[in-house]
């Protein structure tokens, strides 16, 4: 089953109040269980101009799309961090599933 988006702010709001949260190299993910399956990815003007964030959160989406069949239901967000870009496709992934795993929310 895919995940949808947030439809609004307070659904980001609670996953960041109240879901785990884990820092992984170039970004940081919050996880909020839930019976629904939702995600979004986030790039604030600190990673860098629109094209860079545009970019940055397309590689997050195809790094979510790697792993989301993996993933338990629940509320996702992704957030670039300022050094995202130093990092390679490889780094992030690998990294993202370890964070996946230690928040405990891979199948």
């Amino acid at each position: 089953m895919k995940f949808s988006k947030f439809e609004n702010t307070a659904e980001f709001t609670a996953v960041y109040k109240s879901g785990k949260k884990w820092f992984c190299d170039g970004l940081i993910l919050f996880y909020l269980p839930a019976s629904e399956r939702k995600r979004a990815v986030v790039a604030s003007k600190k990673v860098g101009k629109a094209v860079v964030r545009n970019r940055a959160k397309r590689v997050l989406r195809a790094l979510f799309a790697r792993v989301e069949n993996e993933l338990e239901s629940g509320k996702y967000v992704l957030v670039a961090k300022t050094d995202f870009e130093e990092f390679s496709f490889l780094k992030l992934e690998k990294s993202l599933k370890w964070g996946l795993k230690k928040i405990q929310c891979l199948r």
